[in-house]
């Protein structure tokens, strides 16, 4: 063998070793980590309160995958539209890698849309109302040539309309076609609450409203009225009230 021949050789041996080098460290630094990696566990981090994106680039980063399960209303008025409100596995779980994390999105405040009230009877708005979570307001009453005594002729805020709980919504009680003639009613001995409305049912208006100092009565029980009662009247005509309370505390015109 010649010296070409023996050179030649030895070049060919060391690219095989330079070679081998290269695959072991491959093998040590690459694939060995990459197979000890594969099911390895990892810890989920608490996603709520994240915006879902956000959450999303987390988690790919850790090779978790998200998956959102349902959006909901959120009561509590803690989480804006888009952010995690729950999540499952939950936070300090360890699971694998490519686990999915399933959560449940905010779609923001509830929202109730205004029923339809005109023609229902007041008991029955009333309840409704309550039902939805919404408050009533003003009780107006008048006189309707088109709606029977004792049905909404009149709403404040109309059908459909999207509201937040506890929205003030005011309605009109129709008290049915306009009398013959207008007849002042007893409310003596009443609530200053009832006997409101009772005049304002009878096409009358509350006028101005006194109080004395009556320790054997409730307070705010009607003591006298005037005009007396059963008088016939006009429409709209005032009706003053003297009402009872505690001690000497002045109380203000009620409208």
């Amino acid at each position: 063998m010649n010296k070409a021949q023996m050179i030649k050789i030895f070049r060919w041996k060391l690219y095989l070793a330079v070679a081998a080098i290269i695959i072991v460290l491959l093998f040590d630094k690459l694939i060995m980590p990459l197979y000890t990696r594969h099911g390895q566990e990892i810890e989920v981090p608490d996603l709520t309160s994240m915006f879902f994106e956000d959450a999303r680039e987390l988690l790919k980063q850790m090779e978790l995958k998200i998956v959102e399960e349902e959006k909901k209303f959120d009561s509590s008025n803690k989480f804006p539209i888009g952010y995690i409100m729950a999540q499952n596995p939950p936070p300090a779980s360890k699971v694998k890698t490519g686990r999915r994390i399933y959560v449940i999105t905010s779609k923001g405040e509830p929202v109730i849309e205004m029923p339809q009230l005109v023609r229902r009877s007041e008991r029955n708005a009333v309840f409704e109302l309550q039902k939805l979570g919404l408050i009533l307001g003003e009780v107006n009453y008048e006189h309707s040539e088109f709606f029977h005594e004792g049905v909404i002729s009149e709403q404040s805020i109309p059908p459909a309309t999207e509201l937040k709980p506890g929205t003030v919504v005011d309605i009109t009680v129709s008290l049915g076609q306009f009398p013959d003639k207008f007849i002042v009613p007893d409310v003596v001995g009443r609530s200053l609450r009832d006997a409101r409305r009772i005049i304002f049912q009878s096409g009358l208006t509350l006028g101005e409203v006194s109080f004395q100092t009556e320790d054997d009565l409730l307070p705010e029980t009607v003591i006298h009225q005037f005009p007396e009662a059963n008088l016939e009247v006009t429409q709209g005509d005032t009706v003053k009230l003297l009402v009872s309370t505690f001690g000497d505390k002045a109380k203000d015109l009620i409208e």
